[in-house]
């Protein structure tokens, strides 16, 4: 049986990892250690499992003591490099969160350490898993648009899910490096994959534009805010059982609230982004992301020699999930579209003169239904073949991570091109 020990034990690290390897993976996996900077939160972690797993407040310790075979890293991600690191070092096979790390030095560390190990290391990239992200890869391999020049890519974030990220830690470049790091390297490393390729220059344009001092209301955390009856954005995060116990009991201990104010005037990290990026092969991609959106959505273009794929998915936003539209009067008329999250792939075939629906699996399971098959493909005894690469190697992590970097970097030189490769002193 493999022995496996999490680092992280806030919502990620509970429920998609410790709590699906216990239900998943009996027999198979035991989780020998839990490691949190918050020892309350690990206990919070073991009293929602109903379990007891060890808990080490050292990770080093918990290395000489659990002796595990495999490390799954879900902290805060300014910290997944060191424990990646840390791992790599000690022989752990080595599973990191998205982002893999959030600086050129953190990529520097983990590659020396990778080149110096036997174990071998993955990141979570999840959304390689959607089902139908994956039939859209599988068409791109057989050729069914022929060469692939262009690939445009764009999610809106709705005022829920986008301005969660703003009550979180991911609000302070210092903890997340911002959107293009924590968000976008989902994004970045599957036009990476579609691409098949290896980008080499970003130029970007972003900035806060309504989080932040931007707003109407300015306080410290919802919790306390003066503003709860006036402001939209009033959340109680608190309200579930869940929560309390997993972060509002531990605040005690490190001062960290989860219902920090969107408006809070110290978030320095961006709300609305766009980017430009060349690869090595000549194809070039466009990226939007926006968190104030009036509904979530992600919309996925990739032009080719024979033809062209799009994506598109809206989901999230309940009162916007149909077409509608106003009358006039003050009411929304449905334009006959069901309600419910929408997904819709096409494939159009311009010398047929012909457009083909592309049917995927039924989505069961966390993250669009990707999270189960990721981890039996990461976790699993048996080796499944892997023909799509869906198994996201450090190294496409770390490229993922490259591209967000180097667009935080062009924002900042008012969007000079950033030679992606060149920021780690060399070629991949």
């Amino acid at each position: 049986m493999k022995r496996f020990v999490i680092v992280g034990v806030g919502g990620r690290g509970t429920d998609s990892y410790a709590a699906t390897i216990i239900k998943e993976f009996a027999g198979r996996v035991e989780i020998v250690g839990i490691h949190d900077s918050n020892p309350k939160r690990m206990e919070a972690c073991n009293r929602l499992l109903g379990a007891n797993l060890p808990m080490y407040t050292d990770f080093d310790e918990m290395l000489r003591k659990a002796r595990p075979d495999a490390v799954v890293v879900t902290s805060k991600d300014s910290t997944h490099a060191q424990y990646v690191v840390k791992a790599l070092d000690a022989g752990c096979m080595t599973y990191s969160e998205k982002p893999l790390c959030t600086s050129v030095d953190h990529i520097r560390a983990i590659r020396a350490a990778a080149a110096r190990s036997t174990a071998k290391g993955y990141v979570t990239h999840n959304m390689r898993f959607v089902p139908d992200i994956e039939v859209i890869k599988q068409h791109l391999v057989n050729g069914a648009i022929g060469k692939i020049l262009h690939i445009s890519f764009a999610e809106t974030l709705d005022r829920y899910h986008g301005a969660d990220y703003f009550r979180r830690w991911h609000r302070f470049m210092e903890n997340s490096a911002g959107l293009l790091i924590h968000k976008s390297s989902h994004h970045f490393d599957i036009v990476n994959w579609f691409a098949d390729s290896v980008p080499e220059t970003v130029t970007a344009l972003g900035r806060q534009a309504f989080y932040g001092s931007n707003g109407p209301f300015h306080g410290n955390r919802c919790s306390d805010c003066p503003h709860t009856g006036t402001c939209e954005f009033y959340a109680d995060v608190f309200k579930s059982e869940r929560m309390r116990i997993m972060y509002k009991e531990p605040e005690v201990v490190d001062g960290y609230f989860r219902d920090g104010c969107v408006f809070d005037p110290r978030i320095d990290i961006t709300d609305t982004i766009s980017a430009s990026i060349a690869y090595r092969n000549g194809v070039v991609a466009n990226y939007s992301l926006v968190a104030y959106a009036a509904y979530e959505s992600m919309r996925v273009a990739i032009e080719g020699t024979l033809g062209r794929i799009e994506i598109f998915h809206r989901y999230g936003t309940s009162w916007a999930v149909g077409n509608t539209q106003n009358d006039g009067k003050g009411s929304l008329a449905n334009d006959g579209e069901d309600a419910g999250s929408y997904q819709k792939s096409h494939l159009y075939l311009p010398r047929e003169r012909k457009r083909l629906e592309i049917t995927a699996p039924p989505a069961t399971g966390g993250h669009g239904g990707s999270d189960p098959k990721l981890r039996e493909y990461l976790f699993g005894d048996s080796i499944i073949p892997d023909p799509l690469r869906q198994k996201a190697p450090l190294e496409e992590g770390i490229q993922a991570v490259l591209v967000g970097l180097a667009a935080n970097a062009s924002i900042q030189r008012q969007g000079a091109p950033i030679a992606v490769q060149g920021m780690c002193g060399g070629e991949s």
